[in-house]
């Protein structure tokens, strides 16, 4: 991780501004630092869809728990109760093993899948492929295709649903969910995600990215300080630039 006074302290040096509030904390160096974490996860987002980094490279980021899906074999990843929001999921894993070792309660209430932070996640001999409506929909019965429903027996394969909203009158999952297939209604799933970062409140907190990537959120916080000075410089564009100097630090 990058601590946040290491980062005022370069900046302050390169302002000259040591010892004088010409910039503070508050109004100055925590806004442009919020801002350039927002500018990374777009670069990294970017970086990700090219395939020239993988989302294991932000291991700091990097967090498995454990679910008990829904009576319809959703589950909805409650944020609050997690303690943090969800940047991307990385793994869906049917069946884990868990520690302690755990039966999967009665739901209280079919449509609310429940967060286990009772639990920790330690392996599975499965993991879910996403698939798009289209796929999850035509697939059903195709043997070729992960999570049909014709194969339940040693050679079943799972697959997963990316996040849709079912809500109605009668069915409050609180939320957007992902649907589970073949059935897994009622048990333990593992989800692996990556964590969006958090955005600095104090100057003693961590910034929750890699030590190699300092130079690049130092440089950027810069650049933000000098947009409030009326440069004209462009927020949150993303360049090939921006990336290759992303992966360059990262390997």
């Amino acid at each position: 991780m990058i601590s946040a006074q290491s980062v005022v302290d370069r900046m302050k040096s390169v302002l000259d501004a040591e010892g004088s509030d010409r910039y503070l904390f508050e109004q100055d160096f925590k806004p442009a630092i919020n801002s350039a974490i927002d500018w990374l996860v777009a670069v990294f987002n970017a970086a990700f869809s090219d395939k020239k980094l993988s989302e294991e490279d932000l291991r700091e980021l990097v967090k498995t728990t454990i679910w008990q899906a829904n009576s319809f074999s959703r589950i909805q990843f409650n944020e609050t109760a997690l303690g943090y929001k969800i940047w991307s999921i990385l793994a869906v894993s049917p069946e884990p093993t868990v520690f302690p070792l755990a039966t999967p309660p009665q739901l209280v209430s079919p449509e609310k899948s429940v967060f286990r932070n009772d639990l920790s996640f330690i392996d599975s001999y499965f993991s879910a492929k996403r698939l798009t409506i289209e796929e999850w929909n035509e697939n059903r019965q195709n043997v070729f295709s992960s999570g049909n429903e014709s194969l339940l027996n040693g050679l079943k394969t799972y697959s997963y649903l990316g996040h849709g909203n079912y809500s109605s009158s009668s069915y409050n999952a609180g939320g957007e969910e992902i649907q589970i297939r073949p059935s897994v209604a009622g048990n333990f799933v593992g989800v692996t995600v990556l964590k969006n970062p958090s955005k600095i409140s104090l100057v003693t907190d961590n910034i929750e990215f890699p030590e190699t990537i300092m130079d690049l959120l130092f440089q950027k916080s810069l650049n933000f300080i000098a947009y409030k000075q009326g440069d004209q410089t462009n927020l949150y564009s993303v360049t090939a630039q921006d990336v290759s100097t992303l992966v360059k630090l990262m390997v």
